[in-house]
């Protein structure tokens, strides 16, 4: 079979199917797609509210509790643990398959009426104010983190203690503004590190201690900046740079950003991979235009399976953990197989399609909610004759009656859930972070838009009236309410205000760090902007032989190509636009390894 070019029903955009995608779709049965990689993975994520809660009431006895659903969100919610109690069944809400309507205007109906559990949590102890979360212990504000201790407005973070304001990586102590470091402790405005302690402002260094400000170094110690000291220097030469103070801390990050850029990085984050494509993959085989995967096989177009041992899959986005076979699915994991358009299936679930939030069950199509079932289509309970009978009438039936969307686009069979079907609104999920659209173009595009609660609170210190030092602050910056920098003209969900809780206070003096100026989630965004996109260029080495392209790197010694410029291609998610230095694997290999 050949390769062909189609055009993405959504963004109008061309898209290549190569032969071996077609031989996937062929194995799990399922119609080749006609969105593009891109738009399938907004749509997507259009599923995952990673960190946008609400106090809703129950409809029962009145009480609060949290949850990721915005009380005006067109759905009923049930608080997490009641849901997950014996004390109702999903099975009550069957429908008869109507065939009059197209079958996802049948699972809208469902969608609404079926409850939908709060928030998903597991295991939390004094850590009330956390979602998508398991085994945390005195967190506040930690999202989609497992196994933490200790710390706040922290995202993505696996076994971890006393961590603030970071994101992604795990086996971390005592870390602030850290992003994707592994093994570190007291690791601050670090990111992309491992097995390093006691370093600030280090960047691709691994196995490092003591250092400040340095790049792509290994195994080495009591450096500043790339420059060898011995251990009484660093000392001395350290203690110059007054992190203590807010003023001096932005002068000093303005000059580690500088210094970056004078080094090159890799085309590619990962290692001891096989034949794969795409950025932060490890342990891997054989996986393309993937993002974020560990322990993955035989994949594309994959997104954040983390979890390990993730294999035969496409368009599968977050978890994993003993997943096959796979197709257009989110959030499903935990010894799973042969799921096609599936949302939070999980775990030791098995031929499912179009279903959401079902749990240790299979057989299922087009149902919610349900648990320890089979056989079931729109919840409603079936012989196993009777529903592999009647499956194959729906498919067809969804290709003669397609659903239609507001923007007019057609949903057959092999398509996931149309995006006004999700229970979120764009800017709530992660669709903002990854393809972030100002409201109007949000509405334009058919998507709902969620504008922030007004807010009853007066701003009591503004920022610029904070403490330089952290020496020069007590206690009572805990009853101000500060004004963030931004003051709600980023495109970042500030929330214009923020106060600070005991421990983070703590941490600061403790550690001798400045109080932040920004709100919590304009901190998110901000360290989130030194992730990489979803997306690929094909480019060429920027080493020239003795220097990098512009000149501003200059080789420490001689690569494969000598005085030549190097011929290696490759494809990156560093844009042709950044300033980065971008070197192959046997460049960079030459230099920092």
């Amino acid at each position: 079979m050949n390769s062909e070019t189609r055009t993405c029903q959504n963004c109008k955009n061309q898209f290549t199917i190569e032969p071996e995608d077609f031989n996937f779709y062929e194995k799990i049965k399922v119609p080749p797609p006609t969105w593009c990689p891109e738009c399938r993975a907004l749509r997507r994520f259009l599923w995952r509210n990673d960190k946008t809660f609400y106090r809703r009431k129950d409809r029962k006895t009145g009480r609060d509790f949290l949850a990721m659903f915005a009380p005006d969100a067109p759905i009923e919610v049930m608080e997490r643990d009641e849901w997950w109690s014996d004390s109702w069944d999903a099975l009550a809400y069957a429908k008869e398959y109507d065939w009059g309507k197209p079958l996802f205007t049948q699972v809208q109906d469902l969608i609404r009426a079926v409850p939908w559990a709060s928030r998903a949590v597991v295991n939390l102890v004094r850590s009330d104010y956390c979602m998508n979360a398991n085994d945390l212990k005195d967190c506040y504000l930690v999202f989609a983190g497992s196994y933490i201790e200790n710390s706040a407005y922290s995202f993505n973070l696996r076994q971890s203690k006393e961590c603030f304001d970071t994101a992604y990586g795990g086996g971390n102590e005592i870390s602030y503004e850290g992003f994707f470091n592994y093994s570190c402790f007291k690791a601050f405005f670090s990111s992309h590190c491992r097995d390093s302690h006691d370093i600030l402002f280090c960047f691709d260094c691994n196995g490092c201690t003591s250092c400040l400000g340095c790049v792509g170094l290994r195994n080495k110690s009591y450096c500043i900046f790339n420059r060898q000291y011995s251990k009484e220097e660093y000392q001395k030469e350290v203690s110059r740079y007054d992190i203590g103070s807010y003023a001096s801390l932005m002068r000093l990050q303005l000059e580690a950003v500088n210094f970056r850029l004078k080094h090159p990085v890799k085309f590619f984050r990962g290692i001891h991979n096989a034949g794969v494509s795409g950025e932060y993959i490890y342990y891997s085989k054989n996986v393309k235009d993937s993002y974020l995967v560990y322990e993955g096989e035989n994949l594309r177009y994959c997104q954040n399976l983390y979890d390990g041992n993730a294999k035969d899959s496409y368009d599968h986005f977050r978890w994993g953990k003993n997943s096959e076979l796979v197709y257009e699915s989110a959030v499903c994991g935990i010894d799973i197989s042969n799921l096609q358009f599936c949302y939070d299936c999980w775990p030791a679930c098995s031929s499912l399609a179009y279903s959401l939030s079902c749990h240790s069950s299979s057989n299922l199509f087009g149902c919610i909610g349900l648990r320890n079932k089979q056989y079931c289509i729109l919840n409603k309970q079936y012989t196993k004759e009777e529903y592999e009978k009647l499956v194959p009438k729906i498919i067809e039936h969804m290709n003669t009656m397609p659903y239609v969307d507001k923007q007019g686009r057609v949903y057959k069979y092999g398509e996931f859930f149309p995006p006004e079907l999700s229970p979120f609104a764009y800017n709530e999920t992660i669709a903002q972070e990854y393809f972030p659209l100002a409201k109007e173009q949000a509405l334009a595009k058919g998507y709902r838009w969620k504008d922030p609660e007004t807010k009853d609170y007066k701003i009591t210190k503004e920022p610029a009236d904070l403490p330089d030092h952290i020496k020069d602050v007590d206690e009572s910056i805990l009853k101000e309410t500060i004004g963030c920098a931004h003051q709600g003209t980023c495109d970042h969900q500030c929330t214009t205000a923020f106060k600070l809780i005991p421990q983070e206070l703590q941490f600061y003096q403790k550690m001798n760090l400045p109080l932040p100026r920004l709100c919590p989630n304009c901190r998110h965004y901000e360290r989130l902007a030194q992730r990489n996109p979803l997306k690929l260029w094909h480019r060429t080495c920027t080493c020239k032989g003795e220097k990098s392209e512009n000149g501003v790197y200059q080789n420490t010694i001689a690569h494969f190509h000598k005085d030549q410029p190097c011929p290696n291609e490759f494809e990156t998610s560093y844009a042709p636009d950044r300033k980065e230095i971008i070197y192959c694997e046997q460049c960079y290999n030459s230099e920092v390894v």
